[in-house]
């Protein structure tokens, strides 16, 4: 089985907004305003097995013209005259989706991103839950070492990420949290949310040595690895909602994502 994945953007304008609804730049979005209005992203995950002839699960177009028309005909209509919650989007663009789906192949997920640092997904085989990521920064050095390696074996292990001194990264993190997805309006108050991240994790991590300044990593190599497990345990029982993921990119190039204890092979 393959999964495939289409993302439309596009903006929630009001519904008297005199734009016509093309898409002559489905990169940018659509229609193409002007207006200061939300510009959002939907995306479908599918599930289901290549054509042996084209190598398609699914025909692109199909599945874009799908949420295009879930988009114009329902989610504008209804909300684009009000301030509405990320979750009351999503769970209408599902159940938007689920009334057209006409297709042969699984839909498994929904996902809707209100900006490249909130975004919001529903998994069909769990739709009672909405998981929402939100992201954070903080700059950190560490020293990649292990007191049990010998300095020639740490060298030849870590290389110049050994360097005594330490060296730096702008960190990116990606705190997801598992939701009801029947209740009315937001189910994330985004202050205590953002505050406990800080409090807990940026406060602590950022702009610190962490192999010098962070007693929890003292005696444990800070990895990108280490460093999302101990995130994760720092959050774990903070939230209203149930943690569910701690994903930090050390690099654009290199991320590790933590998901809490006996969850191997769990997406």
């Amino acid at each position: 089985m393959i999964q495939l994945s289409r993302e439309i953007r596009f903006a929630l304008l009001p519904t008297d907004a005199d734009y016509p609804p093309s898409a002559n730049n489905s990169w940018g979005g659509w229609p193409a305003i002007d207006l200061a209005v939300p510009r959002l992203a939907l995306r479908a995950v599918i599930t289901g097995i290549p054509d042996p002839v084209t190598g398609y699960v699914c025909n692109i177009k199909v599945l874009d013209q799908l949420l295009r028309t879930v988009v114009s005909d329902a989610l504008i209509p209804s909300f684009g005259d009000q301030a509405v919650s990320g979750e009351t989007i999503i769970n209408s663009a599902l159940a938007e989706v689920r009334k057209r789906w006409q297709l042969p192949d699984e839909l498994i997920r929904i996902e809707l991103s209100l900006s490249p640092y909130l975004g919001y997904a529903i998994d069909t085989e769990n739709d009672k839950m909405i998981q929402i990521t939100q992201q954070f920064e903080f700059s950190a050095a560490h020293r990649l070492h292990c007191d049990t390696l010998t300095a020639q074996e740490n060298r030849a292990t870590f290389g110049k990420c050994n360097n005594v001194q330490g060296h730096g990264h702008n960190y990116v993190l990606d705190v997801t949290v598992g939701t009801d997805a029947l209740a009315s309006g937001s189910a994330v108050n985004f202050h205590e949310f953002q505050n406990t991240v800080k409090s807990e994790i940026i406060d602590r991590l950022d702009h610190k040595h962490l192999n010098r300044d962070v007693d929890y990593f003292a005696q444990i190599n800070p990895s990108v690895e280490n460093i999302a497990i101990a995130i994760y345990n720092w959050l774990d029982g903070k939230f209203d909602g149930k943690l569910i993921a701690v994903k930090v990119f050390e690099t654009p190039k290199t991320w590790a994502e933590y998901r809490g204890p006996n969850t191997a092979g769990e997406r």
